[in-house]
């Protein structure tokens, strides 16, 4: 339950006088003052983009009614179901199921409220979703998660080793760049998306002669894509030949696997070079997350407008055999499980899904100057840290909820989207959140970063309903980081989306770094976002 639930049989009630000609949905919220949530509930009414006015009630049982127009998303859910479902089933930051809401197809006569699906398909159960979206993700068998064996812990390893911090659109590429330039026999990769060319052109010079395995997902093409997933996937066994090994991840929503594991996502970001270092991301291999562009080395008169329409993103390079060959296990495993269901000799372009993101959904940033930083290189300091992967049990999940616990001064938390869930097999990701509510609570600095996506379906206001104050959140269009830094001593970084399926079942990973300059360099980042970049408006 959360704050909001009362306004369910309300809005139930009176459903018949509040659906009219050119209403998309209705759901619970909160009445908005200057474009931001207030602490005043309301019975939000999503109006289409093309509706006039509305002649609906002012209040209803004494709740205020408030009519809003549909953004993007919520219009292409409203005019176009299908299509949007099977977007939403591979791109979760897409999703619904904030709040239940009344059904905008149901008969005047029959109004209903929208079940949820079950805890992981979607609605309170899970990540989101409408019923349709719960369909196009339930249409095969599962397969139980199995780690390497015999089992190869997640240690934490300790030291004085060197580790390189960047972030993107700053530095991500050319310093991803000189990663792979400098391989010399093998490169492992787990990733959710690979379009970008002049990755592809990277890699394919990079790998001559010398050994890559990749397992990759397939999600809904990129706006910003040169090429499909399984077009790269093809290009690297063109040009790699017998040295090059992939495998589709055996996720629900991929037609070319038979069995899936990850519910909604292989969404994880690494690449072990060598079996010696390791790169680990919040962004993929894409031209929003990784865009063509070295303001630091090689300024161009373009950068600006280039940052503007990419990505934030968080990366580490660490140069630690151990910590390399734990996550290479875990890799090399994933590829052989999925190579294992799907067969020898799959066909690499079965599993394109045919279905685009709208480029209309990736706004651009404001209109400022924007800070570049330079990778920070820390050698000879002493450093802890900890790999973390799901679904993994008993990994993240309770390693970042000690993270957040012990923060006594401050919080700050810059993550794509969070979908606050109430759902039973939940409970160990929405006690995430009731943790930094807590700390909120408590009076500690706590600062939220999320993307633009958490304004579309009622995200943002169901976040409030969960126990995190509006006050504390901003909007930063094109965040796809999920990064975290405590008291400036210690920093998350990886690739977990907050909901239940990216906290608790899907393949991802990050690292709890515990070194003081490093949780400088990435606060120093977050600030900058923060002051300069993000905003309290849910306007475009």
């Amino acid at each position: 339950m959360n704050e909001l639930s009362h306004l369910v049989p309300i809005i139930q009630a009176h459903a018949g006088e509040l659906k009219v000609p050119g209403v998309a949905s209705i759901r619970p919220g909160y009445r908005m003052e200057n474009g931001w949530p207030t602490r005043e509930p309301a019975i939000v009414v999503i109006a289409s983009q093309q509706a006039g006015d509305l002649a609906l009630p002012a209040q209803v049982e004494g709740v205020k009614v408030e009519v809003r127009r549909a953004t993007a998303i919520e219009q292409l859910r409203h005019e176009e179901p299908e299509r949007y479902a099977k977007i939403a089933s591979a791109r979760r930051e897409l999703a619904a199921g904030a709040f239940p809401e009344v059904d905008p197809a149901a008969a005047p006569a029959a109004p209903a409220v929208a079940a949820a699906p079950p805890a992981g398909e979607g609605g309170e159960g899970g990540e989101g979703g409408d019923a349709a979206a719960a369909q196009v993700l339930a249409a095969k068998p599962s397969l139980p998660y199995t780690g390497p064996n015999p089992g190869v812990p997640l240690d934490p390893v300790s030291g004085t080793f060197g580790f390189t911090c960047h972030a993107s659109p700053d530095a991500g590429w050319p310093t991803l760049r000189a990663f792979l330039a400098a391989t010399e026999t093998s490169l492992t990769v787990g990733m959710y998306d690979f379009t970008s060319q002049h990755i592809l052109d990277e890699v394919e010079k990079d790998l001559l002669a010398k050994t890559m395995a990749i397992t990759l997902d397939n999600p809904a093409k990129n706006p910003t894509a040169d090429q499909t997933d399984s077009e790269t996937v093809k290009a690297l066994g063109d040009t790699l030949g017998n040295s090059f090994r992939s495998a589709w991840a055996l996720v629900r929503s991929n037609p070319a696997v038979p069995r899936w594991i990850f519910p909604t996502a292989y969404h994880i970001k690494v690449a072990v070079r060598d079996s010696k270092s390791v790169w680990l991301s919040s962004g993929n291999w894409n031209n929003s997350n990784q865009p063509d562009m070295d303001p630091i080395g090689d300024p161009q008169p373009t950068d600006q407008a280039t940052a503007k329409k990419s990505d934030r993103d968080w990366h580490v390079i660490v140069d630690h055999e151990g910590l390399a060959q734990t996550f290479e296990a875990y890799l090399k495993h994933d590829l052989e499980v999925a190579a294992q269901e799907e067969g020898e000799g799959a066909e690499p372009l079965a599993a394109e899904p045919g279905v685009e993101v709208p480029a209309a959904f990736q706004l651009e940033a404001r209109a400022i100057e924007w800070q570049f930083h330079a990778p920070l290189r820390i050698e000879g300091e002493q450093v802890k840290i900890t790999p973390l992967l799901t679904p993994d049990p008993g990994v993240y999940q309770p390693a970042m909820l000690r993270l957040l616990q012990s923060a006594q001064q401050k919080l700050y938390i810059q993550l794509q989207y969070i979908h606050p869930s109430d759902a039973p097999a939940d409970a160990d990701f929405k006690a995430l959140i009731d943790v930094v509510a807590a700390k909120i609570a408590a009076g500690v600095d706590v600062r939220i970063i999320v993307s633009q996506f958490q304004a579309s379906n009622g995200w943002l206001e169901r976040l409030q309903a969960a126990g995190v104050d509006a006050s504390v959140v901003k909007i930063q269009n094109g965040v796809h980081n999920k990064g975290f830094v405590v008291d400036g001593a210690t920093v998350a970084l990886g690739s977990e989306n907050w909901s239940g399926d990216g906290v608790l079942r899907n393949r991802d990973a990050s690292v709890i770094i515990e070194n003081a300059t490093a949780a400088a360099y990435y606060e120093k980042i977050f600030l900058h976002d923060w002051d300069n970049v993000a905003r309290q408006s849910v306007a475009p």
